[in-house]
């Protein structure tokens, strides 16, 4: 609970989509914990697959941290070009 993430429930992922989608509000803060929970469970699967990938997690956890905080750098409209 950091005050660089709690600046993502202010700001929207689709940048101006709404305005034709009305319904489509996704924050970057809901994007981030999706990222986070699908980065953990992808590399988790892999590592049962592949366990002679050597995959500990450490590996799972700094990946997850990886996906919930990817956000935090983008400055404002940087997903409208998308």
């Amino acid at each position: 609970d950091t005050p660089q993430m709690q600046r993502l429930r202010g700001l929207k992922q689709l940048g101006t989509a709404e305005l034709v989608y009305t319904t489509a509000t996704h924050t970057r803060f809901e994007h981030s914990l999706g990222v986070g929970h699908l980065a953990e469970k992808k590399l988790k699967g892999i590592a049962e697959r592949q366990p002679r990938l050597g995959i500990t997690e450490k590996d799972v956890l700094c990946v997850k941290i990886a996906g919930l905080l990817h956000d935090l750098g983008h400055g404002p409209f940087s997903h409208v070009y998308d």
